[in-house]
């Protein structure tokens, strides 16, 4: 009961903060980080294993110098469902707060995420894991930007490995995204890699990576509706050039308070003039079932 009861006064004092603030609503950008630091961030701090869980995730990220620059909170309901020990799907719900600088705070929901994983020989390899996994993002935010992309689809295949030691841990993550958007498609490339340790009988886990981001090409949308490729940004981007490389310091944890609830927290510091954000933070909430 302590675990359902920390869920319900973490959603209770969410929303008691959220709700206010939607009277004011006038615009709300998109999500600042990267689909590597979401993905990962997504995982809950576990293996890329399928598995059927609910996480309650909250984002902030602060960013200065952005087109729209503030500071920029994401509030997610994350359910995934495993039918088979190999196969789950699930879905990310998002609701989005931004406070931009001489802006009134804004709040909206966001863009719906979608995805299914695949791990093989899930009921027999247990240190060894590796999963495949496929999302997608539909353009469901119902409030506009400030500097707004228009609607806004993308789909992500990527891979994870994750193995486990008796008292440590690594994990390495490749994806692909294609974003496409009324100023045109964009191809990122990402990978990234995690390590850390077990502690006080593997109920706390610290860890940490680095994800590292490339712009693989851009294809411009012309007045004619035609796109082409093109060695510049897309149309209300900025550091977005083919080429372009963002890479991002990643810190997590996680307590598990009961055999099937745990807490997570992380921290994301990019590192190179290029970036998404200048400051990440993750907390959550994730029962496994």
């Amino acid at each position: 009961m302590r675990a359902e009861a920390i869920v319900v006064a973490l959603a209770v004092v969410l929303a008691a903060w959220l709700w206010p603030a939607s009277a004011r609503a006038h615009h709300v950008p998109g999500h600042g980080s990267s689909e590597g630091v979401r993905s990962i961030n997504s995982l809950g701090n576990r293996g890329g294993k399928v598995s059927t869980r609910l996480l309650l995730l909250e984002e902030f990220s602060w960013q200065p110098s952005a087109l729209t620059p503030g500071l920029r909170n994401e509030l997610s309901l994350l359910g995934e469902y495993a039918p088979v020990p190999a196969f789950s799907f699930g879905a990310q719900l998002p609701f989005t707060v931004i406070d931009e600088l001489g802006s009134p705070p804004s709040v909206g929901y966001g863009d719906t995420r979608a995805f299914l994983r695949v791990t093989p020989h899930a009921d027999k390899l247990i240190h060894r894991t590796l999963t495949f996994n496929l999302a997608a993002s539909f353009p469901t935010r119902t409030v506009r930007a400030t500097v707004d992309p228009g609607r806004v689809w993308s789909v992500t295949p990527s891979a994870i490995f994750t193995r486990t030691y008796t008292g440590w841990y690594w994990q390495a993550i490749g994806l692909a995204s294609l974003e496409t958007r009324p100023a045109g498609l964009a191809v990122d490339v990402s990978v990234g890699g995690q390590a850390g340790g077990k502690f006080a009988n593997n109920k706390i886990a610290l860890g940490g990576g680095v994800i590292v981001d490339v712009r693989a090409a851009n294809f411009c949308a012309n007045p004619d509706g035609t796109r082409t490729y093109c060695n510049d940004n897309r149309a209300g981007e900025d550091q977005r050039e083919p080429g372009s490389v963002r890479a991002t310091a990643l810190a997590s944890g996680s307590w598990t308070i009961q055999p099937r609830w745990a807490l997570i927290f992380g921290v994301q510091v990019p590192f190179t003039p290029k970036r998404d954000l200048d400051l990440g933070l993750t907390f959550g909430v994730q029962t496994m079932f």
